[in-house]
């Protein structure tokens, strides 16, 4: 099918939309749902008949006025605690959460594994029962044509194990082989296999995540000159909602030589989604809706790089280096926040810069705004492995090894580029908040693939960021709390949420106090004005 370039009418709809959209979101624009009895003088005089008064009334609200101000999170204690013969895992079982701790200066990757396999069969939860499903439903949106030959899923943990680094490959074989009790290959039967239990460990790498959202706040833009940090990470919840109970806090406690860390997701996973180390590094990762070839052989993972990062790496902009120089080497790209007292950087990998098309029409566009021939050679021509700031980049060739194609067959896939609040961003995107930035499911640093103005749910979410951010000279812990909360639970809403119906965690971090507050979302589902736990993070 022939549809007309993207940017032959991209950037005025897009401003306009942009207009639109801010003063929706700020109050600026209103639209009466009464009428005048009568006629209306328009242009040239000409009168046009107007209906009569409305009798709609409000029923309701998609906003949530309560506020967080003066509201302290809560702390929980916890109301079972279970351990590992050995000792080297302990899981505390909490109203919202379990806390987890791992003891890596007690024993090696793989008897930790074992370790933390062992207590959560001690735990008084269906653990099986809650990931099986989980992993089902995930198989069946990246292979929906299966028909029940799994052996596409188990060549890519293969695949993904092979290039996974020796520790952490020894704590996966060693947490699925105790979790296993023996059973091997997929079958829905609420048991966990082997191949299932290693599964666990890298759905982001091996099937794909889920949206998420960042924003982060500091210097001018805060009440105490410190940053804070928020990252929501929506997950799927499960058909009826089981994830929920296996929300999760891990402490990572590891040996001289290392950094320990605290990462946020589900009891059993092993991989960053969510972490900050003991130097106050902040981490979370964001899918990115592009369009790559998917390629695991060869690859890593990159939630367990993220992790390898957090270990060994002492700051921000050391692990954002070190992600953007590995990106090539993963396979999906992805955002990952980063953050540490003195930068908030956002690493916008990206596995590969070109995709190659057995037949490309220079005139075509995909359904995503996708572009190829001509307007793609201008990206393609920059190699200098700099982005447009100059703060990048590993602009290696792409995994398609399909260089000598010829360029009409080349489609722009993205480039990996490590952005501040200084990067310019892409045509039709404003932020009008300095000391300040936001993250969503997309790249939007300029000249980088774009899937933010195309995409209604990016640009709506980026747009909400903007303006609400907007709306205090200077934020508070409670302020972020209130514009990552403001939405409430309800579905009908035409818009996408920063708050939405998939969140599974909103984590906030303030560096001024040292104080994480998280909120986990329960069986019942997304609710309005959620609860905040304090997590203490020291080790």
């Amino acid at each position: 099918m022939f549809r007309i370039k993207d940017k032959q009418l991209h950037n005025p709809v897009r401003s306009a939309a942009a207009k639109i959209s801010a003063m929706l979101l700020t109050g600026g624009f209103l639209l009466s749902l009464s009428g005048c009895a009568g006629d209306m003088v328009t242009y040239d005089e000409y009168n046009a008949s107007v209906s009569a008064e409305s009798n709609l009334n409000k029923v309701g609200s998609t906003f949530n006025t309560e506020s967080y101000s003066g509201e302290p999170a809560d702390y929980e204690d916890a109301t079972d605690v279970y351990k590992s013969d050995d000792g080297l895992c302990v899981i505390e079982k909490k109203p919202s959460y379990f806390e987890i701790y791992l003891d890596y200066t007690g024993g090696d990757y793989y008897a930790v594994g074992c370790a933390y396999a062992e207590t959560i069969s001690k735990v008084d939860l269906e653990f099986a029962a809650l990931l099986e499903p989980y992993l089902y439903e995930n198989i069946k949106m990246a292979f929906p044509n299966l028909y029940g030959d799994y052996a596409p899923v188990g060549d890519r943990i293969e695949k993904l194990l092979a290039g996974m680094r020796e520790e952490y490959r020894q704590e996966m074989e060693g947490f699925a082989t105790t979790i296993s009790e023996g059973r091997r290959g997929f079958t829905e039967d609420g048991l966990l296999s082997y191949e299932e239990a290693l599964l666990i460990h890298i759905v982001p790498d091996c099937l794909r995540g889920t949206n998420c959202n960042a924003f982060s706040a500091w210097g001018d833009k805060t009440e105490s000159g410190e940053r804070i940090v928020s990252r929501t990470l929506e997950w799927t919840l499960g058909s009826e909602n089981q994830m929920c109970l296996g929300q999760a806090v891990t402490h990572f406690k590891m040996p001289e030589g290392k950094n320990s860390y605290t990462t946020f997701s589900v009891m059993g996973m092993l991989d960053v989604l969510t972490g900050i180390n003991d130097d106050g590094v902040f981490a979370g990762i964001l899918d990115v809706s592009s369009e790559e070839d998917y390629v695991c052989d060869g690859k890593k993972c990159y939630t367990y790089e993220l992790r390898y990062a957090l270990e060994n790496m002492n700051d921000a902009r050391s692990i954002g280096e070190y992600m953007i120089a590995e990106s090539k080497n993963f396979t999906y790209s992805h955002n990952i926040i980063i953050t540490d007292k003195k930068d908030c950087l956002v690493a916008e990998d990206c596995v590969q810069d070109f995709a190659v098309d057995d037949a490309a029409d220079e005139t075509a566009t995909d359904d995503a705004g996708e572009t190829s021939g001509e307007e793609s050679k201008g990206d393609a021509d920059d190699t200098s492995g700099e982005g447009s700031n100059g703060v990048l980049a590993d602009a290696s060739k792409d995994s398609s090894s399909e260089s000598d194609a010829d360029d009409e067959n080349r489609r722009f896939v993205g480039k990996s580029v490590l952005r501040d609040e200084d990067t310019p961003l892409t045509d039709g995107l404003t932020w009008d908040n300095p000391d300040s930035l936001c993250v969503v499911n997309s790249f939007v640093t300029e000249g980088n693939r774009d899937f933010c103005t195309i995409n209604g749910g990016n640009y709506v979410r980026f747009v909400k960021y903007n303006a609400w951010a907007g709306e205090k000279e200077k934020l508070s812990l409670s302020d972020v709390k209130d514009i990552v909360t403001r939405e409430t639970e309800d579905k009908a809403s035409r818009f996408q949420k920063i708050h939405s119906e998939n969140v599974f965690q909103t984590i906030i971090y303030d560096y001024g106090t040292g104080e994480l507050d998280v909120t986990f979302t329960g069986t019942e589902g997304v609710v309005n004005h959620p609860k905040f736990v304090r997590i203490n993070i020291e080790q």
